[in-house]
């Protein structure tokens, strides 16, 4: 699907010339055949022999799109369609659909240590690309903070990546009482392009929609139950105790199976035009503080381990 807008824009013929019938926005939607997506994927495994079984697998997707579906045309056509330019002929670009790589493997051990039930000890990992609370994909886009291209819609011009610090174009910048001179920006810029292994390696080029994807993070649950069979009157009677940790890894180490997120994706913010005409922005702060550094990690459930101890009895 693509969607082609117009908006706030003056209206040269109306159909009712009542006061506040103005046309403020028009949109046509149409069908595309240049969207597409693909997945690889495989997997080993090795049936139950002494007790141990185990599986492990791998894949990989990609799915692109002109235009990423919202749940209206406007929202479609404006904020939810990072562009570098022209909203009506957006490019080809990654979707919050695409998947990206995941691993997993999972195991699991089981023997008779009592003679009243067996034990078993299960594991599973799985390494896939962190999806942040409040985002709905594995990526995200590098944009402006305001309206760069004049479009009327912010928060969708995607950012420049320059070469040098040269190609940048910074005006002075107050916060908070402190001002931040052009060259602190462009030094603090520099050092974030150089921390992001996205826009380091894609400098002199404009930033993909969607292109941004959040790094792997890697997560083990560990399972151990115990069945407890017993015979009551000729019945058979099943009692099972079971202790599930979620982000086993978490346990033993605070900084494993921890998610990370970009810290804000609005990098360069005020966009506006200089005296030549060139666009000329700021650099974003947090804490007061320029921004230099990429990532943060997320403060989700999922990013610490959790236990659960329970009991199952089941009878005929």
């Amino acid at each position: 699907m693509t969607t082609l807008g117009k908006e706030n824009g003056p209206c040269a013929t109306k159909i009712n010339n009542a006061p506040g019938n103005d046309v403020t926005a028009a949109y046509v939607i149409m069908n595309s055949n240049q969207n597409y997506s693909w997945n690889v994927s495989g997997s080993v495994s090795k049936p139950m022999s002494h007790g141990v079984s185990l599986r492990g697998g791998y894949s990989y997707g990609v799915s692109k799109s002109l235009v990423e579906p919202s749940s209206t045309a406007g929202s479609s056509w404006g904020s939810s369609n990072p562009i570098v330019s022209d909203p009506n002929n957006p490019p080809l670009a990654y979707s919050i659909n695409s998947p990206g790589k995941r691993v997993y493997v999972q195991g699991a051990y089981t023997h008779s240590y009592f003679g009243f039930g067996a034990t078993t000890v299960s594991a599973f990992y799985n390494a896939a690309p962190n999806v942040p609370t409040g985002f709905f994909g594995p990526n995200t886009s590098y944009v402006f903070a305001g309206d760069a291209n004049g479009d009327t819609v912010s928060g969708n011009d995607l950012i420049y990546i320059p070469r040098n610090t040269s190609e940048m174009n910074f005006k002075p910048l107050t916060v908070s009482g402190v001002t931040f001179t052009p060259a602190q920006q462009a030094a603090a810029f520099e050092q974030y392009i150089e921390n992001d292994s996205y826009l380091s390696s894609h400098r002199g080029q404009y930033a993909e929609r969607g292109g941004v994807f959040f790094p792997m993070v890697g997560r083990i649950d560990l399972s151990i139950t115990q069945d407890v069979f017993h015979s009551i009157a000729g019945a058979r009677h099943l009692g099972q105790i079971r202790l599930d940790i979620t982000n086993f890894g978490n346990l033993l180490n605070s900084n494993w199976g921890v998610g990370q997120r970009i810290v804000n994706n609005q990098i360069l913010t005020n966009p506006s035009r200089d005296a030549n005409g060139g666009l000329t922005y700021n650099m974003q702060t947090l804490n007061g503080q320029l921004l230099t550094t990429p990532l943060q990690n997320t403060t989700s459930l999922s990013d610490v381990y959790t236990i659960m101890l329970s009991f199952r009895y089941q009878f005929n």
